[in-house]
């Protein structure tokens, strides 16, 4: 990353920019993503940018294999917008911050693993991960009985 974008950063989380490759209208992942995000499902959450991830994976291995070339231009594609799904699902998962008892682990690697995937270097990831290793501990409210 260059000097001057470095300039403008306030936090090691604004390395994860869903702008960078933008998902189009997707209303449906949209709604998803924000249904969990104001529930606050951490878990949930990570768990969708792993099946993007998951999926984006499953096209690039395709890719290699001899096809047509309308076939790899679509494989190519379908990579590429799996993996704008990815990005844009750790934009927002980045917004949360995890209660103690959350998987606070997978939290972490998803984050750091989108960092690396959108083409930052490792100094810049692993500056996310201690970014979220100084926050201070959440602790969920207990729930009052029913």
């Amino acid at each position: 990353m260059s000097q001057a974008n470095h300039a403008h950063k306030l936090s090691a989380l604004d390395e994860i920019d869903a702008t960078l490759q933008p998902i189009g209208p997707q209303p449906a992942l949209r709604a998803e993503v924000d249904r969990l995000v104001k529930s606050e499902d951490v878990g949930a959450i990570v768990s969708l940018y792993e099946a993007c991830v998951a999926s984006a994976m499953a096209f690039q291995s395709l890719e290699n294999q001899p096809r047509s070339s309308g076939t790899k231009e679509f494989l190519e594609e379908e990579c590429a917008h799996a993996w704008s799904k990815a990005f844009y699902v750790a934009y927002r998962l980045k917004t949360l911050r995890p209660y103690e008892h959350d998987d606070i682990e997978r939290f972490a690697a998803a984050l750091f693993n989108c960092t690396i995937a959108m083409g930052n270097n490792l100094k810049e990831a692993v500056a996310v991960v201690n970014e979220i290793n100084s926050w201070p501990r959440i602790e969920r409210p207990a729930r009052l009985p029913s």
